[in-house]
């Protein structure tokens, strides 16, 4: 546990250091929403049924943009191999990156909710949302980060990280998009469709967690 602390402690302190990837994330949501409202203005007055699926494109690519640099500083200065010869659990590490990221991306995903609220005049700020939300970051921080692991010594990793993420990320974004129509009352809840959001979370944290020791080695 004191182990993932400090490497939470360590990420969050070069996230702030070095938010370039994050700032970029953070600006790609913001022109997206505001872009998406822009056009909605054009074409229809009742734009709820159109917010969830806007809403989790926008969390997704901006959340694939952000995870992309999650080891490539650390590979580029050699700390990340430092880190893999420290007497730790490789599972800590891992705990430690995810857990870094989530705030990150969380706080991007609750500006995102905040500046629809005010753009597309819908409350999207309410208790339930954010569960939703917050279950599917959950899931697919877990993932990406266990990809940007793959792609961390590839030249081109900005590249493979969305080509390996998204085709495993669709469960996660239909889940998502009608749990968050049901949230809006756009759509009929036909399917637990949080439950299945929640189950695609838990195996994409269990499951990244046992394989991250393995990739990390290799």
């Amino acid at each position: 546990m004191s182990a993932s602390l400090a490497v939470i402690e360590k990420d969050l302190r070069l996230l702030w250091r070095h938010r370039s990837g994050w700032l970029s994330a953070a600006t790609f949501a913001a022109i997206t929403v505001l872009t998406y409202s822009f056009a909605f203005d054009l074409v229809t007055d009742d734009v709820r049924p159109l917010l969830p699926g806007v809403l989790w494109v926008t969390f997704l690519f901006a959340g694939t943009i952000a995870c992309s640099r999650t080891f490539t500083d650390e590979v580029e200065q050699g700390t990340f191999d430092a880190l893999l010869l420290a007497p730790v659990p490789r599972t800590a590490l891992y705990v430690g990156k995810v857990i870094a990221n989530l705030v990150a991306l969380l706080a991007i995903e609750v500006a995102v909710l905040v500046m629809g609220t005010i753009l597309f005049n819908t409350t999207l700020v309410t208790a339930e949302l954010l569960v939703i939300v917050g279950v599917g970051t959950v899931g697919y921080v877990c993932l990406t980060t266990l990809l940007a692991t793959l792609g961390s010594r590839v030249r081109s990793r900005e590249v493979l990280l969305p080509v390996l993420a998204l085709p495993l990320l669709v469960p996660l974004l239909i889940a998502g998009v009608r749990a968050t129509g049901v949230a809006l009352d756009v759509s009929a809840p036909s399917a637990p469709w949080l439950l299945l959001l929640a189950v695609f979370a838990i195996w994409s944290a269990v499951g990244s967690a046992l394989l991250f020791p393995l990739v990390v080695e290799r």
